[in-house]
């Protein structure tokens, strides 16, 4: 390529718009490169001022056409087909790049010795150029960039080998003209950000070949990703984080469409539902952590390409033109890990900062390697343990204990009952519906439609995100090894499997959630290492966040909100033994402010709290206790039940509670402070779950699980604080006691983890293998004869569903047909006119009467249950008796026969029933014209035949009915 003839005819586009002064050096730069045969076109994309005198001054050959709109750089740099004719390649430039003199002349001689359609070269840093920028790039499968070098890493030719890349970076590319044409260049849509990939992905498809040069070396400024230049024109960004709001939602919606319109139908029926769940994933991580502008990004990225569904089918029919190479061979050229989804994790969940950082050699990168053995040694571990643990739940679900009761309801069903403005619990209710039943339909729909399998998945979830929740409310210790100690200790602990083997749903909803709200809380109190630089900015924030984590687990769990509250008080109560009473009352502001916002989030079911009659107990779960209350011991190992991780009068029991004395031993300064506040919001915590099962407070208050789950946290807190003490104090003091404290501290948390790994052999967490529902399976038959209801009379831990209180230790609630499911979890507030049932119950055994199964009929029960464990006998489920009167009433009524069974429950059948839609005789009818149960209970119902034995929907019946027949509905009006 020694003379013009000889050598090809490349064009160099260089696209401007409002440069600055970057763009003489980016001119002087081409006009001082030593191929032979090389021309410059400038393509001004309606700039303030024309740079026609500058590119003259520089280039006087050069030619500059100015465009009259700024469409974007890649419609910009698309007039070269229409401007260009008879050039062999394109190097289409930004104006802020700065090739090395022989750059085009390295660039072309590769294109043609590796047969490449584009090539890129190595992207270097504007003022540092011994550091990296970009040497080619790969993306996932879900079109996210993957850099092949670090940014910021040294220059030392350890990139400079030839290879094939997924994409060639903007900036600086040469590519084939015939190739560009043939393409119809870059996708015009695409105006910023994501055009490179695109391009190059289309290229493949072509059967293209991208690779990079590093032997040419190009200086970018990246003018507009460092807030030089505004993006798509206007003021100039302030800061970094200006830059990312601009430049994102571009980044988004260009690489959803980019996959859109590349992959055949085949992948991309199984990349699309992939991107679909990492993009709700990351919304509802954004939403939750105060960042509505990012999650709002994420969902216009998918509107937006909604909305350009006709260009896209265009697209895809000018792609599937091209197409000489499959998705299954592309695929090699892209990262294996979905690095959105990692991200996602790294960021959402580990707390994790990735902004771009320089790198000084391998010997850093090794030191890197390094650190991450520990967490991912520990990682590991804690999967295999839950995998482990939960195999038997996974492979055969949850079963209905207490509050885990099957969701057998479609996703589509239970959407359906949101919106409803009835619902079926007691007799039949008039008001708003449990935020759960949308919760619970969005997931399974997210899951295929299978509401099952989200509710095994929220459950067995639970325990990691609790766990991961400690690593991060740590990370401001300042210490892997603190945040991982924290993880352990958190995930060890006896609270979630207790929870969970109990059937106690909102203990496992408190034990998730806690580490997020304290993280919260923590963070406005501004005190150190939880440092705030701007407090009333980050107050309103942290409200609102909060706010919508409280209502999401409240929408579960509704004596979660109760337990920020006890911990907002915990954390002042705390302050009073470490100091900052003053910042610290600023969490318990925070608190009430989340709260506060979760209400309205929830409304209108926050109204049931306050209907009359309403029985909070309803709402947060009756507080269950053994006679006398439990005791402190009990508390402070954390053992409320037999369930579960069960240690009795062990030692072990106590390990971590002398682990979590070590930084009152060890620590200093805020280490010290802090592990004063910790220990006072364990002691609020405990008192809380004290007075609780004593009942001694007119105030709700919340069940002993939850709130022992913040008690919990607070000593994983401070054995992680042991641990950072360890790191910095323990070397202050001479050798003695405190070594020995250290090593103590280490053996008994080791210890503490050994129950825990005992309980996950099982593969259940402690958990029933059988449940009510499969033992009392024959009932669902017997809807043949017609509707009726199922009357539960028992302890509320015994009973698989919400109920309303009776009495101490006796609740009572009704299913319809047979067993229940989810959607009586939630009881309503107040029971309506179910509180008709409570009366009959109360009246016979009061010995007001023999006929108790007659009362009853008009409410269509045809069944009594009456369990005394939480499922049946065979399973070893602690004993919950009833009162001890209950069985013997009910076995003295002349129309309930006690049907043989398991001996874990009584089942009575009403031999006075009547189905819910029964046709009354006329004397029936003149009898029964009163309004409630009373007044029908005065009428033998027993024997009256079904009416309108098709049902077409929940309001809708259909059957063969006479003139003047009447027919007895048992719903509330």
């Amino acid at each position: 390529m020694d003379s013009p003839l000889q050598a090809p005819a490349v064009v160099a586009v260089v696209v401007t718009c409002d440069s600055g002064s970057w763009l003489e050096e980016a001119l002087e730069a081409l006009a001082a490169q030593d191929y032979p045969n090389l021309s410059v076109l400038v393509i001004d994309a309606n700039s303030a001022e024309d740079p026609t005198p500058r590119v003259a001054r520089i280039l006087p050959d050069a030619f500059v056409r100015r465009l009259p709109a700024n469409r974007g750089y890649a419609a910009s740099a698309n007039e070269a087909l229409k401007l260009v004719d008879g050039a062999s390649l394109y190097l289409l430039c930004h104006d802020d790049i700065v090739p090395a003199p022989d750059v085009v002349r390295v660039m072309v001689e590769e294109a043609f010795r590796s047969n490449a359609g584009i090539v890129t070269p190595k992207l270097l840093d504007w003022h540092e150029p011994a550091r990296l920028l970009q040497v080619g790039m790969s993306a996932d499968r879900g079109g996210s960039p993957v850099a092949l070098a670090e940014r910021g890493e040294l220059d030392q030719a350890q990139h400079d080998n030839v290879r094939d890349v997924f994409f060639a970076p903007g900036g600086c590319v040469l590519v084939r003209a015939d190739l560009f044409a043939s393409l119809d260049g870059f996708d015009p849509l695409m105006g910023l950000y994501g055009e490179d990939l695109d391009f190059s992905w289309r290229a493949h498809i072509a059967g293209a070949r991208v690779v990079v040069a590093p032997a040419a070396r190009v200086r970018h400024l990246e003018a507009m990703s460092s807030g030089r230049r505004a993006p798509g024109g206007g003021p100039l960004p302030k800061d970094a984080e200006a830059v990312r709001r601009r430049v994102r939602p571009l980044q988004l919606r260009h690489r959803l469409r980019a996959v859109l319109k590349a992959y055949g139908p085949w992948h991309l029926a199984r990349v699309l539902p992939q991107a679909g769940v990492i993009s709700l994933l990351e919304i509802v991580g954004d939403i939750l952590t105060g960042r509505a502008g990012a999650a709002r990004d994420t969902m216009r990225a998918w509107s937006w390409n909604l909305r350009h569904i006709a260009q896209l089918r265009s697209a895809r029919r000018e792609v599937r033109s091209h197409r000489r190479m499959s998705d299954g061979d592309i695929r090699d050229l892209q990262a294996r890990d979905v690095v959105r989804f990692v991200n996602f994790v790294r960021t959402q969940v580990l707390g994790e900062n990735l902004r771009p950082r320089a790198v000084a050699g391998r010997i850093a990168a090794s030191a890197e390697s390094r650190d991450l053995r520990l967490p991912l040694l520990v990682g590991t571990t804690a999967i295999v343990l839950l995998l482990i643990g939960s195999r038997q739940l996974l492979s055969s679900g949850i079963p209905a204990v207490n509050e885990l009761a099957p969701v057998s309801q479609s996703a589509i069903g239970l959407l359906r009952d949101f919106l409803s403005s009835w619902r079926e619990v007691g007799l039949g209710d008039q008001g708003p519906a449990p935020p759960a039943f949308l919760i619970l339909g969005l997931g399974g729909l997210l899951m295929g439609g299978s509401t099952a399998l989200f509710q095994t998945l929220l459950v067995v979830a639970a325990l990691p995100l609790g766990a991961v929740g400690a690593y991060r409310v740590a990370r401001p210790f300042g210490s892997q090894r603190a945040s991982l100690a924290a993880l352990v200790v958190y995930a060890a602990v006896p609270v979630p499997y207790n929870a969970l083997a109990g059937g106690r749903l909102s203990g496992l909803v408190a034990y998730a959630t806690a580490p997020w709200v304290l993280s919260r809380l923590l963070r406005v109190t501004g005190i150190e290492p939880f440092d705030d630089p701007e407090p009333g900015r980050e107050m309103t924030r942290e409200i609102l966040t909060l706010g919508l984590l409280l209502a999401a687990a409240g929408a579960l769990a509704p004596s979660v909100i109760l337990m920020a509250v006890l911990m907002s008080l915990g954390i002042v109560a705390g302050a009073a033994l470490g100091g900052g009473v003053g910042l610290a009352r600023r969490a318990l502001v925070a608190g009430l402010g989340g709260v506060g916002v979760s209400a309205v989030l929830l409304f209108p079911w926050t109204l049931t709290f306050f209907r009359p009659g309403a029985q909070l107990s309803a709402l947060l779960g009756e507080t269950t206790a053994p006679p006398g209350g439990y005791g402190w011991g009990s508390l402070l190992r954390f053992q409320i039940g037999s369930e579960g991780v069960s240690l009795g009068d062990a030692p072990i029991g106590w390990a971590f509670v002398v682990a979590a004395v070590l930084p009152l031993l060890l620590a200093r300064e805020w280490r010290l402070s802090w592990a004063a506040r910790l220990w006072g919001l364990a002691l609020v915590c405990w008192a809380a779950a004290w007075l609780g099962g004593r009942g001694w407070l007119p105030l709700p208050l919340p069940r002993a699980d939850v709130a022992l789950a913040p008690a919990a946290l607070a000593l994983a807190l401070a054995v992680a604080l042991g641990m950072r003490a360890y790191e910095v104090d323990l070397r202050g003091y001479r050798f003695g006691w405190r070594q020995l404290a250290l090593s103590t501290a280490l053996v008994v948390t080791l210890a503490g983890l050994l129950p825990v790994v005992a309980t996950a052999l099982g593969g259940r967490w402690g958990l029933p293998r059988q449940d009510f529902a499969e033992l009392l399976s024959w009932m669902p038959e017997q809807r043949a004869q017609g509707p009726f209801r199922v009357l539960w009379l028992g302890d509320p831990d015994a009973l698989p569903l919400g109920a309303w209180r009776l009495e101490d230790g006796l609740s009572y609630a009704t299913s319809r047909g047979g067993p229940p499911d989810a959607t009586v979890t939630w009881a309503g507030g107040s029971p309506g006119h179910a509180d008709g049932l409570a009366d009959a119950v109360t009246a016979a055994r009061a010995r007001g009467t023999t006929r108790l199964g007659r009362l009853l009929a008009p409410a269509a029960v045809r069944y009594v249950v009456v369990p005394n464990r939480a499922a049946p006998i065979q399973t070893k489920a602690p004993l919950l008796p009833p009162p001890a009167d209950l069985p013997a009433t009910l076995d003295a009524q002349v129309d309930l026969k006690q049907l043989k069974t398991d001996g874990a429950v009584r089942v009575y059948e009403n031999v006075a029933w009547a189905p819910g839609r029964a046709l009354l005789r006329p004397d029936q009818a003149q009898a029964a014209k009163g309004e409630g149960l009373t007044s029908v209970a005065a009428v033998d119902l027993a024997g009256s035949p079904l009416a309108l034995p098709r049902e077409r929907s929940r309001a809708r019946y259909q059957g063969p009915v006479q003139q003047g027949d009447v027919v007895f509905l048992s719903e509330a009006a």
